[in-house]
């Protein structure tokens, strides 16, 4: 490959991974989970960690965190994720963007304010595949929190319960269809 060309693949691929990166934030905002979705292999690993205290499991099949993510975010009054100063490392077939992100999240609630801002960044491990590039790994690092972190749990909770009630309905209608 010449010089040339090797430089006309660099921008190539950055367009492409920033595209990707940009398909993860559209896709939350819009609850879009088939764009969403787009981003990610099969198996997905997410270290939310620094956010959530919790420690990073194994890669799930990204179904789970369509799953929990559909119903999060269906209780948001609404989101807006914000990515920039993107920087790749492309190697052959792998790449990693490490992007800032600002996710701002609201939830109308009496449990304090109704507005709650992650400020930090977002490496994610890439691979090259036949339909494009895909994450296999996000990682979140906080780097500020502002607002009512509640928000997120009130969210969590809305949405874990509606599923919960819209299952316990069907399990009465199976049982009773009249």
């Amino acid at each position: 490959m010449s010089e040339l060309d090797a430089a006309v693949q660099r921008l190539i691929d950055e367009s492409d991974l920033r595209d990707l990166i940009h398909r993860y934030a559209f896709g939350l905002d819009h609850q879009d989970w088939e764009l969403w979705r787009s981003v990610f292999t099969d198996n997905v690993h997410f270290d939310m960690s620094d956010f959530s205290g919790v420690a990073s499991p194994d890669p799930v099949p990204v179904e789970a965190p369509i799953k929990a993510m559909t119903r999060m975010f269906a209780e948001f009054d609404c989101t807006q994720h914000f990515m920039g100063s993107h920087r790749y490392d492309i190697r052959g077939d792998e790449a990693t963007i490490t992007a800032h992100m600002r996710a701002e999240h609201w939830l109308t609630n009496a449990l304090g304010g109704d507005k709650y801002t992650m400020f930090g960044t977002y490496t994610d491990e890439c691979i090259r595949t036949d339909d494009g590039w895909k994450v296999h790994s996000v990682t979140l690092r906080m780097m500020r929190q502002e607002g009512n972190k509640y928000v997120m749990d009130l969210a969590t909770k809305r949405g874990r319960d509606k599923a919960a009630a819209a299952k316990a309905a069907r399990t009465a209608n199976e049982q009773d269809p009249s």
